[in-house]
Order: structure tokens, then sequence, then C-alpha cells
């Protein structure tokens, strides 16, 4: 980690601890960026078994919104069908990123999805428009949740995906998107990842007794937007174990917020906030991603085990 970047987080915990608090039936109003373009590659894909991949831009109404959503297919000897997987963006929606981790997905043997729950391909481009943006999609639960079950069931529908082996992975506050679509008991989803997520889930409405999905957090240790916020990780804990979730935490040590993008150090500088990549880190995030994956179904076509 960068570290002198921790003399401006240590001067940041007032207005940190404020952001933490949310506001009421919203999530907390953190202050997203975009990161930068034409950043590398991220280091979590070297080593992996690369196939042959292809995508499509798609669109489809989802909820009050009409979504323009992109697609990523691999491209192997057999035709399939492939588990699919719904990648959720951060704040700033649908954006290079998110349709970077579908890429690598598609690569690995995977049909990906990456999202657009803003609708239109809608993105901020500054922290105001943001938070505005995300304030709007968590304040209104019950389209957020017709949005996702939109997207949910597109990617059912197409004939290269196995519709009983579908997973939703997310990262910062499209982790939190995912953890309450596993807290909601969404039917059809099998699993959720979280990448550095904020640990916001509300009880669900309907209430259900029992959460179907297995959930894996993986917990940036250093964020400060989650840790200084005493007993988030215990409250969402409790959460999920009212619905008897099989849930998983993975702690990161020396990690914080946006630990897998890569040029989070530059925009994290920009705008002084606890933003930082960290290479090991990411590479880990995903090895334990692949290993969620296999352990959740049968090998997708014809990917190889590391």
């Amino acid at each position: 980690m960068n570290s002198a970047f921790w003399p401006k987080v240590a001067a940041m915990s007032t207005l940190v601890l404020a952001l933490a608090s949310p506001l009421p039936g919203q999530e907390q109003a953190v202050q997203p960026v975009e990161p930068s373009k034409g950043e590398v590659t991220p280091g979590a894909i070297e080593g992996d078994v690369e196939m042959g991949y292809r995508s499509e831009e798609v669109t489809f109404k989802a909820g009050e919104i009409v979504s323009k959503a992109y697609l990523a297919l691999p491209v192997t000897k057999t035709p399939g069908p492939f588990a699919g997987i719904l990648v959720c963006p951060e704040w700033w929606g649908h954006n290079d990123y998110v349709r970077l981790r579908a890429e690598m997905l598609a690569k690995l043997g995977y049909v990906a999805l990456a999202v657009d729950l803003y609708g239109n391909g809608k993105k901020a481009h500054d922290p105001q428009t943001a938070t505005r943006l995300d304030g709007a999609l968590k304040g209104n639960q019950k389209e957020m949740n017709a949005r996702v079950l939109a997207h949910l069931k597109f990617l059912v529908g197409r004939p290269e995906v196995d519709g009983d082996a579908i997973a939703a992975i997310g990262y910062g506050s499209g982790g939190d998107v995912c953890l309450q679509m596993a807290r909601n008991g969404m039917r059809g989803l099998d699993g959720v990842v979280a990448f550095h997520p904020f640990f916001r889930v509300l009880p669900s409405q309907p209430p259900i007794r029992k959460a179907t999905a297995r959930v894996m957090v993986c917990d940036a240790r250093e964020d400060p937007y989650v840790h200084l916020n005493k007993g988030a990780v215990e409250a969402f804990r409790k959460e999920m174990a009212s619905v008897k979730t099989d849930l998983t935490i993975v702690p990161f040590p020396d990690s914080m917020q946006g630990f897998t993008v890569p040029g989070a150090d530059k925009t994290g500088e920009k705008f002084r906030i606890p933003y930082v990549y960290n290479a090991k880190a990411d590479t880990r995030a995903w090895s334990l991603l692949k290993g969620f994956l296999r352990d959740l179904w049968s090998p997708p076509g014809e990917a190889e085990p590391e």
C-alpha cells in the first residue's frame, strides 16, 4: 500500500465518520470516483487459464429503466450451456471496469453480464452525481430488486446459459446490491461474492425464513468507510444470520476501498479519499472467487483448474 497515503486518511477521519452514517432509507453518502481510463489490466488476470470470448451490447427493460448492459460469452470447443454470472458495478455505474471483469469471467468459461442498474448505460463522472444516482437506487429497494431480477431473467433466458447455475458478484456499492439480493432470498441465485462492500443490508420485504445463496465477502480491513463505523460488520453478520445465510467473510489486511481497481491510487489522491489499489490483494481475491465458483458448480465449459 502507498504509505504516503496514510496521513491523508488520518486527516479525513471526521469526514469518513460523517459519510458512514446513512440518510434515512438510503445508503451512506460516500463519495465515489471513476477510475482513470487507460489503466493496465488488473494483475489478478495473470496466471489465469484464458480462452477466447465474444461480447454483445444488450438492451432490455429492467424495472422502470432500460438497461444497456454488456454480455461477455466464452468461445470454447463445446457449445455450453455455461454457468452465468451477474457483475454489479461500483458507485459510478456501468463503466469500462465492470465490462473488464465480465470479460475476465468469460475467459474462464462463464457467461457474464455487466449490469446497468442506473439505466441507459448511465455513469457518473463526479462524486456528487454518483452519490445522487446510488442514493436514488438504494432508496427504493423494491425498484432495485426489480432491476436486478430483470438482469437475472435476461441472463437465464440466454440459450448459452445454464439457468440452474447463476451467481452474482459486485464491487463496492455493487457488492452491497448483491448482498441485498442474497439477503432477500432471490430465487435462482446460487451464490454471491462481494468485494470491498460497505456491509449495508436491510431486512427483506416480505420477510423470508432462509436465504439460499452462498455468500463470500472480501473485506477491506483498512476501509474507514466500514471499519470506523463500529459494529457495522457485526450488524451485517447478525442480519444475514437471521435468514441462516451460508456466509464467509475473508479479511484483507492492508486493503482499502477499491483494492481491486487498478488506478484507484490516482483517483484516491485526486479526490483525497481512501481509495487504493492493492495488486497482491486483487490477485488473492480473484483466486478466491475462482475457487468459490468451482465449489459452487462443476467447472464450466473447458475451464481448467489452477
